[in-house]
């Protein structure tokens, strides 16, 4: 994959930051290949003093190294370089690394080891494009000219993913959720596209509703981040291949307190956080943790609960077959009144279609990776 460059661009300069020699030579191999200009720095400190000297578009960071962290890197730059994106590398995902980048709220993206050759890069270029806005930005806004005016007529010429991610994340910090959840999908060896999937089914139907924009934003952020809690659920329950004790679903149902102390202190996310405490409640009370009924159920969730079943119901896993959209939507049908809300499937009803064009479901060979 090669960067796309005009005429008159030179090629983009990337910091790549490891403690791990083999890493940083494969990186930058990958890297150079694919027409960049890779630097490469053994620790946090090292790249911290080259990011006083030299210009770079792009950071790539482990989390895990030495002395200074990725982490406190991140931190660094983002004070002294806010514009500077930041791609954080981990093989450990794990609750406290998730709030430390709520709390930086500055990552652009992460990279869960391993990864794939085509994953890195595509992160890469899109990391690049947002430096590449940022700049032009920054040099509107110097020559007083509207930022959100631009960033919009910017938006309109992208195309696939850039235009979805301008249009429905539009800070550095909901592209840092997005991430997250991305490497927590790809801790659960599942495909990487669910959560941003649902969080776009839920949004086709919240404006079927006519939800204001500003709840938009909410039921956007609680049903992406829905499963975060499940980072600080054990590999031993959250990756079992088999069926689950008594004892380890106990544990595997704390995931929704769990996300929902995460995030609840959050001002950012405070009104997403009912959306992730109550995500597996169903209309009849018989869902966890408190056995919520009804409209008792926050809309958000109960939103999330039809779109996220006929998700699951048309993708492809690595332990089942997807089905077909018409016995997908008798199951909805038929669960009406007891696990959804009868008005939230009556506006989904109209909506099936438009889910259908916009899924982009994973192939099976994909998903087993």
């Amino acid at each position: 994959m090669k960067p796309n460059l005009s005429k008159n661009e030179t090629p983009a300069r990337v910091l790549v930051v490891d403690d791990d020699p083999g890493i940083r030579r494969l990186l930058c191999a990958l890297l150079e290949k694919s027409g960049y200009r890779p630097d490469p720095a053994e620790n946090a400190h090292v790249a911290k003093q080259r990011l006083t000297t030299k210009e770079y578009d792009v950071v790539i960071s482990d989390i895990m190294m030495p002395g200074l962290s990725g982490i406190e890197l991140l931190k660094i730059i983002h004070k002294k370089l806010p514009d500077m994106p930041v791609i954080l590398m981990t093989g450990n995902p794990n609750i406290e690394t998730a709030g430390e980048a709520i709390r930086a709220a500055a990552a652009v993206d992460y990279l869960s080891k391993p990864f794939s050759t085509q994953t890195m890069l595509r992160t890469v270029e899109r990391a690049v494009e947002i430096k590449r806005v940022r700049d032009e930005n920054r040099r509107l806004t110097a020559e007083n000219q509207c930022y959100q005016l631009h960033l919009e007529e910017l938006v309109e010429k992208k195309s696939g993913e850039l235009v979805n991610a301008y249009e429905e994340v539009r800070t550095s910090y909901d592209f840092t959720l997005e991430a997250m959840v991305a490497m927590l999908d790809a801790r659960e060896r599942t495909t990487g596209r669910h959560s941003v999937r649902v969080r776009n089914f839920a949004l086709t139907l919240a404006r079927e509703i006519e939800l204001p924009s500003s709840e938009l934003d909410h039921i956007a952020r609680g049903t992406l981040l829905h499963d975060i809690g499940k980072i600080g659920i054990p590999d031993a329950v959250l990756l079992k291949p088999g069926k689950l004790t008594a004892e380890e679903w106990v544990i595997m149902q704390t995931h929704v307190q769990i996300g929902y102390d995460l995030v609840k202190s959050s001002p950012y996310l405070v009104r997403a956080a009912p959306i992730i405490l109550e995500h597996h409640e169903k209309y009849d009370g018989s869902g966890y943790p408190h056995g919520l009924k009804g409209n008792e159920i926050c809309l958000g969730a109960r939103i999330f609960s039809v779109v996220d079943a006929y998700d699951a119901m048309r993708s492809v896993r690595v332990y089942k077959d997807s089905i077909s959209a018409e016995e997908a939507l008798e199951e909805i049908l038929r669960c009406r009144g007891t696990h959804f809300d009868p008005e939230i499937v009556q506006v989904f009803l109209p909506c099936q279609s438009a889910l259908e064009n916009t899924a982009e479901w994973d192939p099976l060979n994909e998903v087993q990776g």
